[in-house]
């Protein structure tokens, strides 16, 4: 049966000689694997450049329930994203944070309110103006909620120290190997609370930043298995590490 669906493109792999198989979220599906025929050869350069990380779709596809690898009919863009992939810190970001969905975003299921919070997310990215060096610590920070495991931002001069294995802010007393630090928890603290127009104005030095990121990943690799070694972390660390 055919369906019209928007979708959300995480990776692509290539496939026996000419073809690639993409990794889709899709907004009626969710995870979904498309094998795209000829996806690679000389005559459909044009179609593989539809798959690159995070562009956004409109895809009439055949989908079979319980199939691992469902086919498309057609597909095109639904927004030009040129911004994603012609600023090199913005298309940095893209690799960064596709790679965490596709480790993190695994369920074959409907959810409309995680797929307008990515396609917003995205096109925000590709038309702000503002600085994006800390777009990924608010995108890690309310992804959390679609996952499951938000925290209980239960912050208080008592409850000053963000006990990671369970999600919430204890005493001191009560502090353990995955306890933050209190000036770190304070910053995390104001992370999960802050909006994406205000991200910006969060006080945080850049060894701040990269302290906040590092937490969060722990944070993400105590709750969700198999959350570990982010090949593209290390390009988006020197990219912006060479712009201050």
């Amino acid at each position: 049966m055919i369906h019209q669906t928007k979708g959300i493109v995480f990776s692509q792999l290539k496939y026996g000689e000419t073809s690639i198989i993409v990794q889709v979220y899709t907004e009626k599906f969710g995870r979904q694997a498309y094998i795209v025929k000829g996806g690679r050869s000389k005559k459909s350069v044009s179609k593989s450049n539809l798959f690159r990380p995070f562009f956004l779709l409109d895809m009439e596809v055949y989908h079979r329930e319980g199939k691992n690898l469902q086919s498309l009919k057609e597909v095109r863009l639904c927004e030009n994203l040129n911004n994603l992939v012609f600023d090199v810190y913005k298309s940095a970001m893209v690799l960064f944070l596709a790679e965490v969905c596709s480790k993190v975003l695994r369920e074959e299921e409907h959810n409309q309110d995680l797929f307008v919070f990515l396609y917003n997310s995205i096109r925000y990215l590709d038309l702000t103006e503002e600085s994006i060096k800390r777009f990924h610590l608010y995108f890690l920070s309310k992804l959390t909620r679609f996952l499951g495991f938000f925290p209980q931002l239960n912050w208080s001069d008592e409850n000053a120290f963000f006990d990671m294995d369970n999600g919430f802010f204890v005493p001191e007393a009560k502090t353990h190997a995955h306890c933050l630090n209190l000036q770190l928890s304070r910053k995390l603290n104001s992370l999960f609370n802050t909006s994406i127009d205000l991200v910006n104005d969060l006080k945080m030095s850049s060894e701040e930043l990269g302290e906040v990121l590092r937490a969060i990943l722990n944070f993400y690799a105590l709750q969700i298995d198999g959350f570990s070694n982010l090949k593209s972390l290390s390009v988006l660390h020197e990219l912006f590490q060479e712009e201050e």
